[in-house]
């Protein structure tokens, strides 16, 4: 029987599958059977030897040490997430689940009151939402509403047929869902089952990317509203890490701007 390797093993080969040879100084020619680089020519970059990198491909070694996974990183030119994501990998320190408490939501609400004009929500690192403030349920319908997970409602039809650069808006949800999520949680393997059979989900988590997204733009088609060019920043506050806040913003005079004043109401729910 196969060894089934680790989440180290097969992180490592998709960002290796990921990378552009030329970008690596390497020409490809009618013999190369691979599209990113190939093993061998990782282990050279990184200074170890192919067969150890082999190993840690296939799972048979999954703690390298902190001097090895570095020189991976740098060899597979890996941004400061992805490898800050390799480490936490290779020391098998996934990122545990922060229980959120009912003051810590009542604490979160509070502070979504502080932008009655502008739509936000919170989630958890599963992209549970925990609250929403009037403005964001007036802009979605009730669809990004407490209760409801984040990640999901992208992959709903209506949210590609809505969201202009659905992909690029997908491939970034996933991808902070990654680094966020703890893959040993229960509801994180319930939301990876819900999405298995979805006709875009399996090919964009084997991906392997991961991000902290900030600050985005995005293009949807609202019903009854029309098109809107909505800014997007998401952050994690201080006092509560294992919380995200997502807020929309509008450039000043937009037609979303005026969209999002008629939205503004004073109350917030949550879970």
């Amino acid at each position: 029987m196969a060894r089934r390797s680790s989440p180290l093993g097969v992180f490592l080969a998709a960002r290796r599958a990921a990378c552009v040879p030329e970008d690596f100084g390497v020409e490809r020619d009618g013999r190369r059977r691979v599209a990113g680089l190939r093993r061998d020519e990782v282990a050279a970059r990184a200074g170890i030897s192919l067969e150890y990198y082999v190993r840690l491909e296939q799972g048979r070694v999954t703690r390298p040490s902190d001097q090895v996974t570095e020189s991976l990183a740098r060899a597979l030119r890996m941004d400061a997430v992805h490898a800050d994501y390799l480490h936490r990998l290779a020391r098998g320190a996934a990122s545990p689940a922060r229980p959120v408490t009912a003051q810590t939501t009542e604490s979160l609400r509070v502070l979504l009151e502080q932008w009655p004009a502008c739509p936000a929500y919170v989630t958890d690192s599963a992209l549970d939402i925990l609250a929403a403030n009037d403005a964001m349920l007036a802009l979605s319908g009730g669809d990004l509403a407490p209760g409801r997970n984040a990640l999901l409602q992208t992959f709903r039809p209506e949210s590609r047929q809505s969201v202009r650069d659905w992909e690029r808006v997908a491939r970034d949800a996933i991808a902070s869902f990654r680094f966020h999520a703890d893959p040993d949680s229960p509801r994180v393997r319930e939301l990876l089952a819900q999405l298995a059979d979805d006709p875009d989900f399996p090919r964009l988590w084997a991906l392997h990317e991961v991000a902290q997204p900030s600050t985005f733009r995005l293009s949807a088609r609202v019903d009854d509203l029309g098109e809107l060019e909505i800014g997007v920043q998401n952050f994690t506050p201080p006092a509560h890490p294992g919380c995200f806040v997502t807020m929309y913003f509008a450039t000043p005079g937009s037609v979303t701007a005026e969209v999002f004043a008629l939205l503004t109401a004073p109350s917030v729910v949550a879970a």
